[in-house]
């Protein structure tokens, strides 16, 4: 295909891409996405804003109840005389307000008078704040509102019923009720009792209504008070005033609040509550109204992208992803990786773009932007897949039924590696088979069989490719697998072992499917080994393998054997569980055996690797086999046969020593030397 014709094919990809992505972002359809990466960079930039010194918090929590049951002896709820108390301590200080989030809908228990004590210090101090919350329909014929008392001493009654987006999280707080009355949110409340309203026409708004919250990381970043707290120094300066007592050094100064807006909120177990907000899933309902107004004192506002400049984002990233999809058609017969990284270079580019721009307050677009790069990308390389690259499909179509995605890769990319011929290099071996296969197969039909063979090889092989191994070949229901060739990988021998513990623990989750097969249980025997070998392309030249020779490989093969003679169902070589060490991994190994395998002189030391959970939950046992494994290797069979069978019944393995004490307690070996001998392959 020409170049003029191609360019035309790529514009009408393009237009048609740009057309789709238009669609889906004004039809809704990255709604989900769009929330969800608000939130996540409500997360990451939290950590960046400090709170206002001008909002203070004083929670109601678990310690206060506990010293107002102690000290004061009250239930749950208080006497609002104590509220009063809090009040007269905050007209002490000349808060700015004081903001109730909680609805007194009720007269108090303990009597009119009650009522009477809160609703005086409230009118004495003239600025605070009482709720009303509307229904889910924010019908302004059910509000519930405090009982008249407070109502009538309240500066102001503040709404604060929820602005919820669909998924039920709070991104966004209302400036007024949407009612007759119109009452303001008890963020804003708290400015206008204080006389400090601002210009509500100047704070970006939010297209669904309200105004963007900024939260912070968490609540406790205002260094929250509790109610305890505020009570003690009241009562503590009200003695004071009366007998001239002293005043404790816990005693807080009411002056500290002059000037500060003073929210007051329930934080004890099955009193608060709760809401979702971007930051967390269970959020302080007052950590919305406090968060809003430390956004409207600082000025941290949030807002949306102009629908105009949206569009221009979306097409300069659908250009940018059409612009690399052509680069990508010259590069990927010579480098895989490098368009792997510049692809995802772009999409992270962008996502870096849109978290700092939301750290500098402009949300934005999210979803569709990176579906028109994805898209746009997809499209020209298919548009390229679809007229070039013969070679390229041609190989992928000659060998994938018998080499791994990996070496086809290699392959394109490096053509000249379809000649015979191998290389030295360390890699770590893996062998497994399934134990009893053979009375299982006998039990099957060939269509059951295949169906099951189909089925396990299938799964085995998925997560040792997702670990990056190379299959070498399957012998019935052997796998055979390598790590460190073709392409070079540091970490192999900790690929190897994680890959090795995956495919027993996906095998545990096939159980039921298998046995549904076979009608019994099935297990797996798994050998590593890491070491030298020789790997390349062997065979003639019409017919050849990618596989793997040496003694490294043999080994592997005998240590698979080698676990039925412990019981065990996972076995590596010294080597292995040094290299995965070295490279980090976080398994456990338990020390199995001095041995020395068939075809082999000089004994290995072999491991069975675990999770650390599963070590820690066995260290005990681990710890008292080593006693009588010990005296094993300098020949006391008859005092490590009685050691080893009080183990028996909870370790395999110190099961199968005793075995083999009985064994040579009754057939004395000849020049023991303190490790086994393997007797077959």
């Amino acid at each position: 295909m020409n170049k003029t014709k191609k360019l035309k094919h790529l514009a009408l990809l393009c237009t048609l891409v740009f057309a789709l992505v238009c669609a889906l972002h004004f039809g809704g359809f990255f709604s989900w996405i769009e929330h969800k990466s608000y939130d996540s960079r409500m997360k990451v930039t939290a950590p960046y804003f400090s709170p206002s010194e001008k909002i203070n918090i004083v929670l109601l929590d678990q310690k206060s109840l506990d010293w107002a049951k102690k000290e004061m002896g009250w239930g749950w709820p208080w006497p609002r005389a104590a509220y009063a108390s809090m009040i007269d301590f905050f007209n002490r200080g000349n808060a700015a307000s004081v903001a109730f989030d909680m609805i007194y809908s009720e007269p108090s228990l303990y009597g009119p008078e009650d009522d009477d004590a809160f609703a005086s210090a409230c009118q004495r101090f003239g600025r605070a704040i009482q709720t009303v919350y509307y229904d889910a329909n924010f019908s302004a014929e059910k509000p519930v509102l405090p009982v008249e008392p407070l109502a009538a001493s309240a500066a102001l009654l503040a709404n604060v019923t929820s602005s919820l987006d669909a998924d039920g999280t709070a991104r966004r707080s209302r400036f007024y009720a949407d009612t007759a009355a119109r009452e303001p949110g008890l963020a804003l409340a708290n400015l206008v009792v204080a006389k400090k309203l601002p210009d509500i026409s100047a704070i970006p708004h939010a297209k669904e209504g309200g105004m963007y919250v900024r939260y912070q990381r968490d609540l406790g970043r205002y260094i929250p008070y509790n109610a305890a707290q505020i009570l003690q120094s009241e009562y503590a300066i009200e003695r004071s005033e009366k007998d001239g007592s002293p005043l404790g050094k816990s005693i807080l100064d009411p002056r500290q609040f002059k000037g500060s807006y003073v929210f007051f909120g329930l934080y004890a177990p099955g009193l608060y509550d709760i809401c979702t907000s971007p930051v967390a899933v269970t959020y302080p309902g007052v950590g919305v109204h406090i968060s809003q107004l430390d956004t409207i004192l600082q000025g941290n506002f949030l807002r949306d992208t102009p629908e105009p400049l949206a569009l221009c984002i979306i097409f300069f990233t659908l250009l940018a992803g059409c612009l690399l999809g052509a680069v990508f058609s010259q590069l990927q017969m010579h480098s895989m990786t490098i368009q792997a990284l510049l692809f995802v270079a772009g999409i992270f580019l962008y996502i870096f773009a849109a978290y700092l721009a939301f750290y500098y307050g402009l949300i934005l677009p999210f979803g569709a932007p990176l579906a028109a790069f994805i898209l746009s990308f997809a499209a020209t390389v298919s548009l390229t897949y679809a007229t070039e690259g013969r070679q390229k499909r041609y190989i992928k179509a000659a060998f994938s039924q018998y080499l791994s995605p990996t070496v086809i890769n290699n392959l394109i990319d490096n053509p000249s590696l379809l000649k015979l011929g191998g290389e030295r290099r360390e890699i770590t071996a893996y062998f497994s088979d399934i134990q009893g296969f053979t009375s299982i197969s006998e039990g099957l039909s060939p269509e059951q069989l295949s169906a099951f063979l189909n089925t396990y090889l299938s799964a085995m092989t998925d997560v040792i490719l997702s670990y990056g191994g190379t299959i070498d070949k399957y012998e019935g229901d052997a796998i055979i697998a390598f790590w460190n060739a073709p392409t070079f990988q540091k970490d192999h021998a900790r690929r190897g072992l994680e890959a090795a513990m995956e495919c027993q623990r996906k095998l545990a989750e096939m159980q039921e499917e298998l046995m549904a097969i076979t009608g019994k249980p099935v297990k797996q025997r798994i050998g590593l080994n890491t070491g030298s070998a020789t790997v390349g392309n062997f065979g003639s030249s019409k017919r050849f393998d990618y596989t793997m020779m040496g003694d490294t490989v043999n080994l592997a093969s005998r240590l698979e054997g080698i676990n039925k003679q412990f019981g065990t169902y996972t076995m590596c070589s010294q080597s292995t569980m040094d290299a995965a060490q070295a490279d980090g991994s976080n398994l456990a190994f338990r020390n199995i055996a001095n041995i020395a395998v068939v075809g082999r002189t000089e004994p290995v030391l072999v491991y069975t690797p675990m999770s650390e959970a599963e070590y820690k939950e066995n260290e005990t046992t681990f710890a008292a086999f080593e006693n009588p494994y010990g005296l094993f290797r300098q020949g006391d069979f008859a005092t490590a046969k009685d050691l080893f069978h009080d183990l028996a019944d909870r370790d395999p393995v110190s099961a199968k020593y005793a075995e083999k004490c009985r064994y040579f307690i009754e057939n004395p070996p000849e020049n023991w030397q303190g490790y086994l001998k393997a007797t077959e392959k």
